[in-house]
């Protein structure tokens, strides 16, 4: 069971999460390996017209995969050196338990980011100092999910890496030319994103030795009669689904005291004759649209006995397609596309909706990062109450690595620190300044005096005399300002330095912020670096067996 008050990022270079501890993970496993002999299965519960377990033997017996089955993935993008250490970890508990590692890499989703950020040291005001440059990604449409993207030539994409390694420093002892390589593998004259990210991380995993995850992209996992047969279930019962979502969703927000409504994700929406579906659905070349089903006899929970209504599925607003109640409830029938698949339509899980399916259907155990280690807990409620079993164990695993990039050593608290002396010298100047004229010093402590008589009267003066009191206030106040900016000339270049000093510190924290960043691309690390994270990672999972 994740702890969630343990979620928390490593901070230190080289630092590992692994949630729950090795041990338990081992344990896990150990159990998973039993469950199969176990009589009953805990997932032998009724889904259509069989079971859960029998749509899982169906669905892991169809992509060939050896228990116990490791599931992890990310999106479908240039991702960060704690996403990779997912699958060096499923590495080094497979090493152990034997098995599969599956990687899903969410083709579905929209890209982020048209541009890839590459740390570059570059000449500045202070010397070298990194920025970060942004190369843009050939023909990237941030409006479109991955799998539509078109192919790009082979040659764009060299000189995208071309100008990437340009940029980064010591490109050549990072792991970014095995990862190039791989991404070129029986390329012809064009390159498919995923296609090419799933075999440029092949490549990296061989060149550390790493036992070679299965890359499965969500859009054909999504094409599979198991997963058709998931969305089935949850379209004949669509009223009750939602309302076990949206109840976990308050459940999460309470316990967490998450303010934001649409966080963890935002509620199903329930309206008199349609239920929203926790799937995108779109066409090729076509922005994702949420996916509603209506259908007069299953809004609130089973289908009548003897009926066989259709059932309405909508892109949005949009029809795009029907079918029988009687097809959807048999499971042989759901091998062949469904209505709106046939019309051109793809369904796509939304987030938790994958971390259900790859769970209950897929894995034995699934490997999350940060983010998705938290919002799954709203995945276990609703899958619980809509199934009736609770799904298989999940961990977290991530990490930390700092880029060997030079940086000036200022943090948080020593700029905090400068911020206060430059305030303090331009409201107490003589706090800071040695020398300054004495005859400004005393008329500044003289209008301190008064400023504490005033503020003393005033709470003692009838509202009456509050015009008068505020009228002597002000001047005061305008006085004392004009004596601190008289101080101030006269301590000339000592000022002027510790501004400058203030704007160097300034300039400083934020190249170090830049040069600290834990989330550059993975392979523009050292490779002696990702071999340090790999033995320090299968060290953490092999000492606690």
């Amino acid at each position: 069971m994740i702890a969630y008050e343990r979620l928390v990022t490593p901070r230190e270079h080289l630092g590992v999460l692994i949630e729950p501890p090795p041990q338990a993970l081992h344990a896990l496993l150990w159990d998973a390996a039993a469950t199969p002999h176990r009589a009953p299965d805990p997932l032998d519960v009724p889904l259509l017209d069989t079971t859960l377990a029998a749509l899982r033997r169906s669905l892991r017996e169809r992509l060939q995969l050896a228990p116990p089955v490791l599931v992890t993935g990310h999106q479908a993008e240039f991702f960060h050196a704690g996403v990779f250490a997912k699958s060096i970890a499923a590495d080094a508990l497979t090493a152990q338990f034997g098995g599969s590692i599956v990687f899903l890499t969410v083709d579905s989703d929209v890209p982020k980011s048209a541009q890839l950020a590459v740390p570059h040291l570059a000449d500045g005001p202070g010397g070298r100092a990194v920025q970060r440059v942004r190369i843009d990604m050939p023909a990237c449409d941030l409006r479109l999910p991955v799998e539509s993207q078109p192919a790009t030539p082979v040659e764009e994409w060299r000189r995208f890496f071309e100008r990437v390694a340009l940029m980064l420093p010591d490109a050549a002892r990072s792991l970014l030319p095995a990862y190039v390589r791989g991404w070129y593998e029986g390329a012809d004259r064009a390159i498919d994103f995923t296609t090419a990210l799933i075999r440029a991380q092949r490549s990296v995993e061989r060149e550390l030795g790493l036992r070679a995850t299965i890359g499965l992209r969500v859009s054909a996992l999504a094409a599979t009669p198991e997963f058709h047969a998931f969305l089935a279930a949850i379209a004949l019962r669509a009223r009750e689904f939602a309302d076990c979502y949206n109840a976990a969703q308050r459940d999460f927000r309470r316990r967490h005291r998450v303010r934001n409504a649409a966080r963890p994700a935002p509620p199903l929406l329930i309206e008199d004759r349609r239920v929203e579906l926790p799937f995108w659905v779109y066409r090729a070349g076509e922005p994702r649209r949420a996916l509603f089903v209506s259908a007069a006899d299953t809004m609130r929970g089973r289908a009548a006995p003897g009926t066989d209504a259709e059932i309405a599925f909508f892109g949005g607003d949009a029809l795009i397609g029907c079918e029988r109640q009687a097809r959807l409830a048999r499971s042989a029938s759901l091998a062949e596309a469904l209505a709106m698949e046939a019309a051109g339509w793809r369904i796509r899980p939304r987030a938790l909706a994958l971390s259900c399916f790859a769970r209950y259907f897929l894995a034995d155990l699934f490997l999350h990062g940060l983010g998705g280690a938290k919002y799954d807990e709203m995945m276990q409620h609703f899958g619980r109450r809509f199934f009736g079993a609770d799904p298989p164990p999940a961990g977290c695993v991530t990490a930390t690595l700092r880029l060997p990039l030079p940086t000036h050593g200022v943090d948080a608290a020593a700029l905090a620190a400068a911020r206060h002396a430059l305030r303090d010298l331009r409201y107490n100047p003589q706090r800071r300044v040695m020398g300054l004229p004495g005859e400004l010093l005393r008329r500044r402590e003289a209008l301190i005096a008064e400023w504490r008589e005033l503020r003393d009267r005033s709470y003692n003066t009838p509202r009456a005399g509050h015009a008068s009191l505020s009228a002597a206030r002000r001047r005061n106040f305008v006085e004392l300002r004009e004596v601190n900016r008289l101080l101030l000339e006269a301590a000339g270049a000592q000022v002027a330095e510790r501004v400058e000093e203030q704007r160097r510190l300034e300039r400083q924290f934020g190249q170090d912020r830049v040069a600290l960043h834990r989330e550059w691309f993975y392979a523009f690390h050292p490779r002696a670096t990702l071999e340090q994270l790999r033995d320090r990672i299968r060290f953490a999972v092999s000492a606690s067996s």
